[in-house]
């Protein structure tokens, strides 16, 4: 009896399933926007723009079954950021265009010492610290890093994954200050941005 009693529980462990592991993914595209807008309250009126990198780089473990295994790590070259492209102004309701030579000025303003400082800092980072489910989306938190300071953020985020790929969507804000940025400011600070900075971003990535 000793020896059908150990025979059953041995093939119980045998046909008992085994739990699902996380699946790694390497980002391998998508889209990061910040969204720079201009202080309304000083004394001339400027324009909002759209700094835009599709330079991804990075991983993401995911088991929708255990959101604690959830581990997002990117990175992208401050060098790939685009002012205002195509498209762009339109999707987030900014009024007019940007000439060229007005975004080539404005890209050296932006990684220039006083804000992105692109030459000492080449690569904005983000790693998750969380995911938590929210309904029928997934709450992101983590720290970004900009010039070296990292800076906690939390963003909530569409999540779709079957395996093979993976793709997240959402949105966040946070601000220069949070950085230690002075925003860009010309004319004594006649005309500045805003302290506000804007996010929005779309990772896309394929199992390892």
């Amino acid at each position: 009896m000793k020896r059908m009693v150990l025979a059953m529980v041995a093939v119980a462990g045998l046909t008992t399933p085994a739990m699902a592991e996380p699946t790694t993914y390497t980002v391998d595209g998508g889209l990061l926007e910040v969204l720079v807008t201009y202080n309304r309250d000083a004394w001339i009126a400027g324009h909002d723009h759209v700094l835009s990198s599709k330079t991804f780089s990075g991983t993401v473990v995911w088991d929708p079954e255990d959101l604690s295994a959830c581990a997002v790590s990117i990175s992208l070259p401050v060098e790939s950021l685009e002012v205002d492209p195509a498209g762009a102004r339109e999707k987030h309701g900014y009024e007019g265009t940007t000439s060229d030579g007005d975004k080539k000025s404005i890209k050296k303003n932006a990684l220039g010492k006083s804000q992105l400082n692109s030459s000492v800092f080449p690569a904005i980072s983000y790693t998750s610290t969380s995911c938590v489910q929210s309904g029928d989306r997934v709450v992101v938190t983590g720290n970004l890093s900009i010039i070296g300071v990292s800076a906690p953020v939390k963003s909530t985020m569409v999540i779709t994954a079957d395996g093979n790929a993976f793709r997240g969507q959402g949105r966040f804000s946070s601000s220069h200050a949070a950085f230690g940025i002075k925003p860009y400011s010309i004319a004594m600070g006649a005309l500045k941005n805003a302290d506000k900075l804007g996010f929005t971003v779309d990772v896309r990535a394929t199992k390892q």
